[in-house]
């Protein structure tokens, strides 16, 4: 078994809720990188990441599940439909095109300080990536989370139905915020039932 978590925007693969995810399934079974924001760039690191850990021979036969939070919720629907794995999207962006135009320019990590350029390119590459995956969209592969009081992305867009369609499993928590951090046990409980 592996887990490929993917963080949000601004943030890093080192966090309160990574390091759970290790207390719950093995250090050496959680793969937390830090995220390029060049949307190419990701999709190369993930797949080196599986590429590398493939040729080992105890992940073979192993199941693959991404999970992701805010921007890694979407770059986890991507990889799950990609790989056909399960997907455990918290809180996910899902219009990245659109909601990340007022960030682009100059951008600081929340976590290292370290300063990254958000273009136009790179937003036109979410929005094919998004197509991408709409066309060979399986809903049997979405778990989705969502806080109401989520205070940067409002709950109801991840649960409208033109967004993840019959999604295979939807939890909504009265709190929780955009982190999802108090409520961070229910996605561990959830890939438990997903192993």
């Amino acid at each position: 078994m592996a887990i490929i978590y993917l963080h949000g925007f601004r943030s890093a693969g080192a966090s309160p809720k990574v390091d759970a995810l290790k207390a719950a399934f093995g250090a050496e079974n959680v793969f937390a990188p830090d995220l390029p924001f060049d949307p190419a760039e990701v999709v190369k690191l993930v797949a080196d990441i599986i590429h590398a850990r493939h040729l080992q021979t105890k992940w073979k036969n192993d199941k693959l599940i991404f999970v992701g939070t805010s921007l890694g919720g979407f770059y986890a629907n991507y990889f799950g439909q990609l790989y056909d794995c399960p997907a455990v999207l918290v809180n996910p962006s899902t219009m990245l095109d659109k909601t990340l135009l007022d960030r682009v320019g100059v951008n600081k990590n929340h976590m290292s300080n370290e300063e990254f350029m958000v273009t136009l390119a790179h937003l036109d590459e979410l929005a094919k990536m998004r197509n991408r995956v709409t066309a060979i969209y399986d809903s049997s592969l979405v778990n989705l989370f969502v806080a109401k009081d989520d205070e940067v992305i409002p709950y109801q867009i991840a649960l409208d139905a033109q967004t993840f369609p019959f999604p295979n499993f939807v939890k909504v928590t009265e709190t929780g915020g955009h982190r999802f951090s108090s409520q961070w046990d229910l996605v561990v409980n959830r890939i438990k039932e997903l192993m």
